[in-house]
């Protein structure tokens, strides 16, 4: 709107600099009631040179109206998207234990001696992740609640990490003696491959990450809930004493080609989890 020259009296009331927030005078007798035209500010507009919501940039900014506009919203569904992944890493996590049964019921089962737990750390992956919450009392009851032949002296651990990039992390586990971690360890990717919602779309491969001594196993699972889409890298790992299964959640990953996904450093931040997680008894 090009701005009218300032007359003593005009159709929007008295100069701004006399009477800035005033409205307009008494209409004359006989005229219509002035209206003030849509979107028409009861204040003197900001200075238009920032660019923010609600104001064209500055000649020449190529930023559009407004320029940040899509960004709140795109944080929201992402945070969502996160959300959804959280909560299939939980339900699978509380499923996928309780599976294995052995192969073999009739083997001659050798349980290890207990040498190691699983901690819920306050930090993980160096640092990255913080803990958001303990759930070893609620899901981790579930768990144990869940009758399993190849293991001796169960408890279950299960911790939700959040980042400050708005990522997560989910460690589900047990530790206790077992008698084949294998085998717990290729059905805990079954279980997870298998929970409500989910579907398997890079199927199960197997890792041994330089440094460590120890076979990780992982795949990506996509789950659909509520509308949104999320890709989820899950891995598992199993020794004599502990067996957990981990999602490490990334904005920047959740809508990735699944196939493009790099498993093996997955693989690699999974055997870091396990060893800052994974403490000497005693």
């Amino acid at each position: 709107m090009t701005t009218p020259p300032h007359p003593p009296q005009g159709p929007y009331g008295p100069p701004h600099p006399q009477n800035p927030y005033g409205g307009p005078p008494p209409a004359a007798p006989g005229a219509v009631p002035h209206q003030q035209p849509y979107g028409y500010p009861q204040q003197p507009p900001p200075p238009p040179q920032q660019g923010g919501w609600g104001q064209p940039g500055p000649p020449g900014a190529g930023g559009g109206w407004p320029p940040q506009g899509p960004q709140p919203p795109r944080r929201k569904r992402t945070g969502l998207i996160v959300g959804i992944a959280v909560g299939a890493v939980l339900a699978a996590g509380g499923i996928v234990f309780g599976v294995t049964q052995l192969a073999d019921k009739g083997a001659d089962l050798v349980y290890p001696e207990a040498e190691y737990e699983l901690v819920v750390q306050q930090k993980l992956l160096d640092g990255e992740f913080g803990l958001e919450q303990d759930l070893s009392e609620t899901e981790g009851d579930e768990i144990e609640k869940t009758p399993d032949a190849s293991i001796r002296d169960a408890e279950a651990v299960v911790a939700h990490y959040t980042s400050a990039k708005g990522g997560a992390l989910v460690l589900s586990g047990m530790y206790g003696r077992l008698a084949s971690p294998d085998f717990m360890r290729g059905k805990i990717m079954e279980g997870a491959a298998e929970a409500d919602g989910a579907t398997l779309v890079v199927p199960p491969k197997k890792f041994r990450p330089e440094g460590y001594s120890i076979t990780i196993e992982c795949q990506v699972v996509r789950s659909k809930e509520s509308g949104g889409i999320a890709n989820i890298p899950m891995c598992a790992w199993g020794d004599d004493n502990t067996a957990a299964m981990v999602g490490v959640i990334r904005p920047e990953t959740l809508l990735k080609d699944p196939k493009s996904i790099d498993l093996a450093a997955v693989a690699a931040e999974t055997a870091k989890v396990r060893e800052e997680a994974r403490r000497p008894l005693g």
